[in-house]
């Protein structure tokens, strides 16, 4: 597939390639002008060394009483060097030497009192000139001794001449500047492999999870892709692989709520439908024990009825709550005595073990039906001779009640998920049941501000622990 312009591999590639390519044409510039001024000083520096060595010869000359003129001071003809076509040519065919280049620097001279002799800058014929000017030129010496000081102008490197096409420097900087473009191709063509590579290794992933996203949404809701990097990407694909394996489990457990749900309601709706309509047929005689057979699975479908809208109202979070100073241990006793006959009918005992533990901010109807759950689901699934313990507890923040019960407990695999609203998410304990009591029972207490946690060791039961906020008179 041809990636387009707006694609991230496309946009990282020439992102990159523009950033390399930026980077080595200013390298290249900056190394271009570094060399070419390092060849004017140089060129200025021979020019300088042969000035200063020619004025030095003709102070020795004059010196010496050259000809049959009398000796001369120093300035009186040392102009620089001597005209290029009596002296510095050399012979047909070879090229200047590089001081040549230099013959137009207008070098300053000063005699060896700091009087100059040639201006140069700001300095004009006649000037004395201070020590620390003086410090900064090049010694003209003879014989050991100091005769003047010879000055490079700050202007200089405007009045060197071209480099002549043939001469070495003009080949140098030729060959200098041929090797700076070859580098800025090889560094185009790297960054051009390098950055496809990298766009490509990051992008990859982002692809896999694409295609993984829209097999989702065509309905296949296993989905993984291989998190191998432990970067931004990589942790983006454990949270996809997370969310996948989440929304299969959801999705199947959804499945299975509404199944259940249309198994619970039609049995109680079969049975009342079924037996009202013998009644009315006449098949049946409408005896008490038969009414009450029939208001007894109403009631059933009423309460399956109040637990699904108890659940909506909390979806839309709009399950209404009214705080106040609850006593939790005396709530566990009301509610023990309230299921005392029905245990007590099944052979199961029943305890409460209530310590003094402080108010909870609660809604006392609220967690009246929080019990009623909790007791009503291990009345169901502790077997005959068993217990059931109701307790609290003082904790850091809150208070705990709990409900623990002496069945075969809950299974590893499906405590993890038993209080989510699937159908008897609790499998291993089969009974009746629409599976929605501790979903409830954690939407209730999460609307209080609470907790609720399961915890079951391998055969000894389970405990359901409902952690609620201390009352405060603040509230």
């Amino acid at each position: 597939m041809t990636p387009s312009l707006r694609s991230i591999r496309t946009r990282w590639t020439l992102a990159l390639v523009a950033v390399c390519v930026v980077e080595a044409v200013l390298v290249a510039v900056a190394v271009r002008v570094s060399t070419a001024r390092a060849f004017e000083r140089f060129v200025i520096e021979e020019a300088l060394v042969r000035f200063v060595d020619q004025v030095a010869a003709q102070a020795d000359t004059r010196a010496a009483g050259v000809g049959t003129r009398p000796p001369r001071r120093l300035g009186g003809s040392a102009q620089g060097p001597p005209p290029p076509d009596r002296e510095a040519r050399g012979p047909a065919g070879r090229l200047p030497p590089p001081s040549d280049l230099a013959r137009g620097v207008p070098f300053g001279l000063a005699d060896a009192d700091g009087r100059v002799l040639r201006p140069f800058d700001d300095h004009v014929t006649g000037d004395t000139l201070l020590p620390d000017v003086l410090a900064s030129g090049r010694p003209v010496e003879t014989d050991g001794r100091r005769i003047g000081t010879a000055f490079v102008p700050e202007d200089a490197a405007a009045h060197l001449d071209p480099f002549p096409t043939s001469s070495p420097e003009a080949r140098f900087v030729a060959s200098s500047t041929a090797a700076l473009w070859w580098a800025l191709a090889g560094a185009l063509a790297a960054a051009v492999a390098l950055a496809s590579w990298l766009s490509g290794r990051t992008v990859r992933p982002l692809r896999d999870l694409t295609a993984a996203a829209r097999r989702i949404a065509d309905g296949d809701l296993r989905q993984s892709v291989a998190a191998t990097t432990d970067d931004e990407v990589g942790t983006l694909a454990a949270a996809f692989n997370a969310m996948s394996d989440r929304l299969d489990t959801a999705t199947a457990l959804r499945r299975r709520m509404t199944a259940d749900i249309s198994h619970d309601l039609r049995t109680p709706l079969t049975a009342v439908l079924g037996t009202l309509e013998a009644i009315q047929t006449g098949a049946l005689p409408a005896t008490p024990e038969r009414l009450g057979t029939v208001y007894a699975e109403a009631q059933r479908l009423g309460r399956l009825i109040d637990d699904l809208h108890t659940l909506a109202l909390a979806d839309a979070d709009e399950l209404s709550v009214h705080v106040g100073p609850v006593d939790v241990a005396a709530a566990l006793r009301h509610v023990a005595r309230g299921v005392e006959a029905e245990a007590t009918a099944v052979g199961i005992a029943l305890t409460v073990e209530a310590e003094a533990t402080p108010l909870a901010a609660a809604d006392a109807d609220r967690l009246a039906q929080i019990l009623g759950n909790l007791v009503s689901n291990a009345l169901r699934f502790t077997p005959v001779g068993g217990t059931i313990t109701l307790g609290t507890r003082a904790e850091t923040e809150g208070v705990a009640l709990s409900v623990t019960d002496t069945g075969t407990g809950i299974p590893p695999d499906v405590l993890p998920v038993v209080f989510e609203r699937s159908v008897r998410a609790d499998a291993a304990r089969s009974g009746e049941g629409a599976g929605l009591g501790l979903s409830i029972v954690r939407s209730l207490a999460e609307a209080m501000g609470g907790t609720a946690a399961a915890t079951s060791p391998p055969g000894e039961g389970a405990t359901v622990t409902v952690t609620l906020p201390r009352w405060t008179e603040a509230g």
